[in-house]
């Protein structure tokens, strides 16, 4: 398991590393509204991902559960609809989106998703690095010849030139990572209805967590300044950084923690790694708080008023990083309780940011984002060891 964990965060340590390089060109040509504006959009745009993640992360549960043969792409059909009604639901509520560059920002999310979903399944460690390289090199390249060679200044012309090289980038991965005796594209619509109707609470789970980061974004654009909009923005690049463990993390964790519940072995689990775990997490907050500090007072010093909103962010990745690897309500297919701590995480977001943000100002966004964190990711560790133990899953 460590030995893949590696594999993934060498490629997810180089894609953080492309996408930091990216950023600090967008801040050299971008004022702070501007790029307020530019990180809201993109933020919006990553809604999609409710359409796509939770139909891959049930898929990807009973795929292992019942040990099919043949990874089945029909099941994106479902994305299809439901992305044709997101884009319609984000133009009229939300943000209006130019459809052209909604369309290719999707087709780059569905192909590298579902094939880096194929890849995780088929333990390809390496290959399922590089298409997240790739597509962040894609946009690397695209910004500095945005920027450097056509000398423009549009933050939606960026995105759009972004994504049309990416998608054509994993439509040409795809078709070279796939091996056809190993896919198929079944529309069966039992089973489609089935992986829909038993992985309800899932998928419903996995579409609200996303939701968290953009919902206090909103809130900030809605009652705050275009500068406050960039300083936060700013603070979430900071914040996704020091969760860059999680995606290698997680990925892993996704079909290991499956097999230690096929095990029992759930306990004896929690007893191996739980001070390792600890002593890795505490590690990553002290780095990432100095990495914040030398950042503000060292290299972008106009954003030094983000400094302690940043910090309380990263307090909430230090409680997914010391949580996450003890939450098996997924894999022992505990969906409602997920699904529970998820809307009790969204209710008291919009809550404390409806009531107190236009008072306070951005420090009740970075709050309500930690408080949402700390009850999605400890309550799911604190559910699984008291459900387990009380259900006498393990010997």
């Amino acid at each position: 398991m460590l030995k893949n964990i590696i594999k993934i965060f060498t490629s997810h340590l180089i894609v953080k590393a492309i996408g930091i390089l990216n950023i600090v060109i967008v801040l050299l040509y971008f004022s702070i509204e501007n790029f307020g504006n530019y990180s809201f959009t993109l933020l919006v745009l990553n809604l999609f991902a409710i359409t796509v993640d939770p139909i891959l992360s049930s898929y990807l549960v009973d795929y292992k559960f019942f040990n099919y043969n043949r990874y089945n792409f029909g099941i994106l059909i479902i994305t299809l609809f439901l992305g044709v009604l997101s884009y319609f639901l984000i133009d009229a509520l939300i943000l209006n989106i130019p459809i052209v560059l909604f369309i290719l920002f999707s087709l780059t999310y569905v192909v590298s998703a579902s094939l880096k979903s194929y890849l995780n399944i088929k333990d390809r460690y390496y290959n399922y690095g590089i298409v997240d390289v790739v597509r962040q090199l894609c946009i690397l390249a695209t910004t500095v010849i945005y920027f450097y060679g056509l000398k423009y200044n549009d933050y939606l012309q960026l995105l759009e030139l972004n994504y049309l090289i990416s998608s054509i980038a994993m439509i040409l991965l795809a078709i070279l990572f796939l091996k056809k005796a190993e896919i198929e594209f079944s529309l069966q619509i039992q089973k489609l209805k089935k992986l829909l109707f038993n992985s309800k609470f899932l998928i419903f789970y996995t579409a609200i967590v996303p939701l968290i980061t953009f919902i206090d974004s909103s809130f900030v654009e809605s009652f705050l300044t275009e500068e406050d909009l960039g300083m936060y923005s700013f603070s979430i690049k900071i914040y996704s950084i020091s969760l860059m463990l999680v995606v290698p993390i997680f990925t892993i964790l996704n079909i290991k923690q499956i097999e230690i519940a096929k095990e029992n072995n759930y306990l004896n689990f929690i007893r191996g790694n739980f001070k390792k775990i600890g002593s890795l997490s505490l590690v990553i907050l002290v780095l990432s708080i100095l990495f914040n500090w030398v950042l503000v007072n060292s290299v972008y010093t106009i954003y030094r008023e983000s400094f302690w909103i940043t910090n309380i962010l990263i307090l909430g990745s230090f409680i997914t990083y010391i949580s996450l690897p003890f939450s098996f309500l997924i894999a022992y297919r505990k969906y409602k309780y997920l699904f529970g701590l998820g809307v009790l995480a969204i209710l008291l977001n919009i809550i404390i940011n409806y009531f107190f943000i236009a008072k306070y100002g951005m420090i009740i966004a970075a709050i309500s984002t930690f408080i949402s964190q700390f009850i999605i990711n400890f309550g799911a560790a604190i559910f699984s060891y008291y459900l387990l133990k009380l259900n006498k899953y393990e010997d």
